[in-house]
């Protein structure tokens, strides 16, 4: 399916496109048999009564096909919304051209809008949509798309190029070599052809192919996929710095000084013990006795 918004846009130094974001026009395309496809145009919050919408084929000033088209919602209110839809013959009895441009347009008071696409090739663009970050760590949930990007250079951004129909079918393959088989590893899932690998490990490790088929053409894209491990939380070692070095330094030299002051102290003590020890006899010995005679 196709989901096209452009604002003005120049393609080779002329117009591409004229939308815009909240009115559109916006093309979607989608298959009613296998040669039959219809394109549907929806132009909404619209306030002019005299709104009109068309399909045009060969650009907005192309030659007007038949188309049915639809209305709902008011215009008072600035809540009108058109529809036309068409339908081309893309392969068999009556098959248009490869190359040939379908062109909605919406003619309003304020200005007249236009988007197209063109019968062709799918032109697929591989796109990592998450993670947001380049590198894959393990864990991780990878989702990639395939989508149809016309001839754009620029994958961020939408094509000036009308886009091709009919939209491809997009299929998924892990390290295609030869045969396409769809084979992907534990974990892989498409929807919508949206790829999502969940819980990356080194099973996921390798190049992954988008398959894209319309009637016309078969196209692939790739993206190779390495898973590697989460860069380290924790915290960087410390050093201490100069100042803590001579405050241990000082703290250190304090309290050895202090243990020498304290054996010196004792020593001086014990040795002062001894002399007043000594002392203390000697006096006892000559001392004489208060009867002794004189």
């Amino acid at each position: 399916c196709l989901c096209l918004v452009f604002a003005s846009t120049l393609h080779g130094g002329a117009k591409a496109a004229v939308t815009d974001p909240a009115t559109g026009p916006f093309i979607s395309d989608s298959k009613i048999t296998d040669n039959t496809l219809e394109l549907k145009c929806i132009a909404q919050n619209l306030s002019d009564p005299t709104a009109n919408i068309t399909w045009l084929q060969g650009g907005p000033d192309g030659t007007e096909l038949n188309y049915a088209i639809t209305s709902v919602g008011d215009a008072a209110a600035g809540t009108l919304k058109l529809t036309a839809t068409t339908s081309l013959n893309v392969s068999g009895t009556g098959a248009v051209a490869k190359g040939t441009n379908y062109t909605c347009k919406v003619e309003r008071g304020a200005g007249t809008l236009w988007q197209a696409v063109v019968t062709g090739d799918p032109t697929t663009r591989l796109l990592q949509l998450a993670p947001a970050r380049e590198k894959l760590y393990y864990g991780d949930t990878v989702v990639l798309a395939c989508p149809n990007y016309g001839t754009n250079s620029d994958p961020d951004t939408l094509p000036a190029d009308p886009l091709p129909v009919p939209s491809p079918l997009v299929e998924w393959q892990f390290n295609y070599t030869d045969a396409w088989t769809g084979y992907l590893p534990s974990g892989a899932t498409v929807q919508d052809g949206i790829l999502t690998i969940e819980n990356l490990a080194d099973i996921h490790d390798g190049e992954y192919t988008c398959q894209a088929t319309n009637v016309y053409y078969t196209n692939y894209a790739f993206k190779v996929v390495q898973v590697e491990m989460a860069p380290s939380t924790v915290a960087p070692t410390t050093t201490p710095n100069e100042g803590n070095l001579s405050n241990t330094g000082a703290i250190v030299g304090g309290v050895i000084g202090g243990l020498i002051g304290a054996i010196l102290l004792g020593v001086l003590a014990y040795f002062g013990y001894q002399h007043y020890t000594k002392s203390q006899k000697g006096t006892t010995k000559y001392s004489a006795a208060a009867s002794d005679a004189v």
